[in-house]
């Protein structure tokens, strides 16, 4: 499983430029020289152990597989790494051929975020030695990470609103669902009612594809917007995403949402979260959450009883949609993360407030050949009742 290198093409020649000017004025003489009776340390061995220490602690992960230009490229959760030779010019050979480079060198990752910033500029830098536990490589970049986030949600300017709420954002951060320039959007009004216009969710792949590769500070609802078109759309929307745009390749996320990566509260958290880091793919999130609640599902089929004051012994219809089940929780644990990182603003839970409506979910279900009907009370009911279950289990209060 690997990015298509095109995508990255660009960013990769300058970060090679950048390492070469680095080398040059001994940027990278911390990296330690292993004595010579010291066992080699091969880079390919290096980089899965970091691929595989990721994955353990529930971050998605993919690689190219092979090395090109003298380095292994990689891409553990929002992050790209480049584990190379400190002071070793070999952009035409294996950083593990012998006869060629110094296999004593302790190798070194170089961790960057966000992966593409020639837009933005680089908020996340960080060198670790190829030789550090995988343990400790993982805690020491999740923690760097973290704070970077911080740092770059800090810089943040509010000076546009969303046009259906009113809130307030960077513009950069407000999204067009529609085919509409103007109607730029928050993550909780993407399928609101009063947006008129024919839906694009084909413009918008692409948006939140760029958000996601060039902003470290992207608001995190824009995962759970992604995770539901990803759930509705299926194949057939990542096969249309395919087919597109010569100039962009849509990430995995679009074919497989569980590699989505959802960004978590910083501070306090439900404890169903305790043991992830920063962020984690989607389909650890929801493993987490189904792990410490195994009874939400059943959860959500009283609440809606309740709510459609059903008669509780006799047998009723079953609305929930399995396929969307992973989708409500991105947009919990998301909009639970944001209301953190944006405590000076109103709480994103308004999403409850007729903000999944059933026209404007068909609307984009057909625009993304999606088998499911967005009109349905299954829908609506899966979207509308599972948000309130799932928060209220994960301890969030909505106000709806």
């Amino acid at each position: 499983m690997g990015l298509r290198r095109n995508r990255l093409t660009m960013t990769r020649d300058r970060a090679r430029k950048m390492a070469t000017r680095a080398a040059a004025n001994g940027s990278y003489a911390r990296a330690a020289r292993i004595a010579k009776d010291t066992p080699n340390i091969l880079t390919e061995d290096a980089h899965r152990r970091m691929l595989g220490a990721f994955g353990a602690a529930g971050w998605p992960t993919a690689s190219d597989g092979f090395p090109e230009g003298g380095q292994w490229d990689g891409y553990p959760g929002p992050l790209w790494s480049i584990l190379t030779r400190p002071d070793q010019e070999i952009w035409d050979a294996d950083p593990d051929d012998g006869d060629q480079v110094d296999l004593t060198i302790v190798p070194e990752f170089t961790f960057i975020a966000p992966r593409i910033s020639l837009n933005s500029g680089e908020a996340m830098v960080h060198r670790v030695p190829a030789t550090t536990s995988p343990t400790d490589l993982v805690t020491e970049v999740s923690a760097a990470l973290a704070q970077a986030r911080e740092r770059e949600i800090a810089k943040l300017t509010d000076h546009a609103a969303c046009t259906i709420c009113g809130d307030h954002y960077p513009a950069r951060h407000l999204l067009a669902p529609t085919a509409k320039d103007e109607l730029t959007v928050c993550p909780a009004c993407v399928f609101d009612g009063d947006l008129l216009a024919r839906a694009h969710p084909t413009r918008l792949a692409f948006e939140i594809d760029r958000l996601i590769d060039e902003d470290l500070a992207i608001p995190a609802g824009w995962s759970a917007v992604a995770a539901l078109l990803a759930s509705a759309g299926g194949e057939a929307f990542a096969a249309h995403l395919n087919e597109a745009g010569a100039m962009y390749v849509p990430a995995e996320h679009w074919s497989d949402p569980s590699l989505l990566w959802i960004w978590l509260p910083p501070n306090s958290r439900p404890a169903a979260l305790a043991s992830l880091g920063p962020g984690a793919s989607l389909k650890a999130v929801v493993e987490a959450v189904e792990r410490a609640h195994p009874d939400l599902r059943e959860r959500f089929r009283a609440t809606l009883a309740e709510d459609l004051e059903e008669d509780p012994d006799a047998d009723h219809e079953d609305y929930l949609v399995e396929t969307l089940w992973p989708a409500v929780i991105a947009y919990v644990v998301t909009l639970g993360t944001q209301s953190q990182e944006r405590p000076g603003h109103r709480p994103p839970w308004h999403v409850l407030s007729d903000s999944f409506e059933p026209g404007t979910l068909a609307d984009h279900f057909a625009e993304l050949g999606s088998g499911l009907d967005g009109r349905s009370l299954h829908v609506t009911f899966t979207l509308e009742v599972g948000v309130r279950t799932v928060a209220e289990a994960l301890g969030w209060t909505t106000g709806f």
